[in-house]
């Protein structure tokens, strides 16, 4: 099974429906259904689906959106499970557990979950990425960017850890009455949680049958290029544990791009995603549909 992302799916273009089509036609058989679904187009991707006999390889919390109003953050990170804040914390939980009814629905068997971040300061460290794009990572002032980020994460984190041990406890309680596993997903920045060792942790904390690791090849790879772990540690460190991955390209600190395009060697890790490992083309809707359907026979 190959599955592709309705993160690729452009809703000011088409209808999900049509998409659906498309995505069909150019060799998908699956499709993970991310935050970026409403409730409305779940309700019309269920039907075509089982027309057109796709399966839906994956749920993306949160899934349907929220319908809460607008959100000050991107919609992948619209509530939090480690907020500090108990309202936004529980409502993280509801509509997680939201997302897990939504599996059950579709009959996917796995619900993906950004974990959470700390808010110390702002998380997509602009400084550090800045010095990155510029060239500057050998740099005496790169590398005290990065040394002074990760020890205030290790200072701060405290709270955010054990906000999110409440959350999952929740999560993954109510998960296992309805078959689902959760997906711990390798993030991007520095301060979002789990990093590299707090991954380990959290699978420490809960069994296979309700968790496992989600790889991201694209926020591995960063994680690589910033100097934080190399992206082929995780898979190493990990593998045992290893349920699915998000399969796209990267470019510089651009993640998303269709797979196999951009400057990571993405063949070499491929021999760890092998059945059962649930395979996603996560590539944004800038993607180019010719790259998007090449990518169909380069990882059949």
């Amino acid at each position: 099974m190959l599955s592709i992302s309705t993160s690729w799916f452009d809703q000011n273009k088409q209808p999900i429906g049509e998409w659906l089509k498309r995505v069909k036609k150019i060799g998908y058989n699956a499709v993970e259904l991310s935050y970026k679904v409403t409730q409305d187009q779940l309700d019309e991707a269920i039907g075509v689906l089982e027309k057109l006999d796709m399966k839906v390889s994956s749920i993306h919390n949160f899934c349907p959106t929220p319908n809460d109003g607008d959100s000050v953050r991107h919609i992948s990170n619209y509530y939090r499970l480690s907020s500090l804040e108990e309202e936004e914390r529980l409502s993280a939980v509801k509509w997680t557990k939201i997302a897990i009814d939504t599996a059950v629905i579709v009959s996917a068997k796995v619900v993906i979950i950004h974990a959470g971040t700390l808010d110390f300061e702002d998380e997509r460290s602009p400084k550090l990425f800045q010095l990155f794009i510029d060239g500057q990572v050998e740099t005496p002032e790169f590398n005290i960017e990065r040394k002074r980020i990760l020890n205030a994460r290790n200072d701060k984190k405290g709270p955010y850890i054990e906000a999110l041990n409440k959350s999952l406890d929740e999560v993954t309680t109510y998960a296992r009455v309805k078959g689902i596993i959760i997906g711990m997903e390798t993030r991007y920045y520095p301060i979002e949680i789990p990093n590299f060792e707090e991954i380990g942790y959290f699978l420490n904390q809960y069994d296979k049958q309700v968790m496992g690791y989600w790889h991201d090849v694209g926020h591995a790879e960063i994680n690589g290029r910033l100097g934080v772990i190399s992206h082929q540690k995780f898979l190493d460190t990990y593998r045992e544990r290893l349920i699915g991955v998000h399969l796209h390209g990267v470019k510089g600190r651009r993640d998303h791009l269709a797979p196999f395009e951009g400057d990571m060697n993405l063949k070499q890790y491929l021999p760890y995603f092998m059945d059962p490992v649930i395979r996603v083309v996560e590539s944004k809707n800038f993607a180019d549909e010719e790259l998007i359907q090449q990518a169909v026979k380069k990882l059949s």
